[in-house]
């Protein structure tokens, strides 16, 4: 038995999808690539903050008292920071963290 690409099995097994099942995948991916989008977006703000306050990531560790490897996360776009580990990370570099609203969000309706 020869081996097929996965884009050809996912192709054969998407071409059975329902109309409903299509317009679902296509809004979650979407939104997911948004929410990625977002994610690499924070990371290289923090990295370019990081890199302002001439700190390497092996000293923002030490004085965020995070770790090293969580920080190359983080700003690779690949970490899920919570609010206090953003906060140790700022704080460390002498920053603050600021939640700015974008010009998507100010023209979206209220629902």
């Amino acid at each position: 038995m020869g081996t097929r690409p996965f884009s050809e099995i996912a192709n054969a097994v998407k071409s059975e999808w329902t109309p409903e099942v299509k317009e679902f995948a296509d809004r979650f991916g979407t939104e997911l690539e948004e929410q990625v989008h977002e994610q690499v977006k924070l990371g290289r703000q923090l990295a370019e903050a990081r890199s302002a306050a001439r700190l390497t990531q092996g000293q923002l560790a030490a004085l965020s008292h995070i770790g090293q490897s969580e920080i190359s996360r983080i700003e690779r776009g690949l970490g899920n920071p919570t609010r206090d580990t953003l906060i140790r990370i700022t704080a460390a570099m002498g920053a603050e963290l600021a939640i700015v609203p974008s010009t998507r969000l100010e023209n979206a309706q209220a629902i």
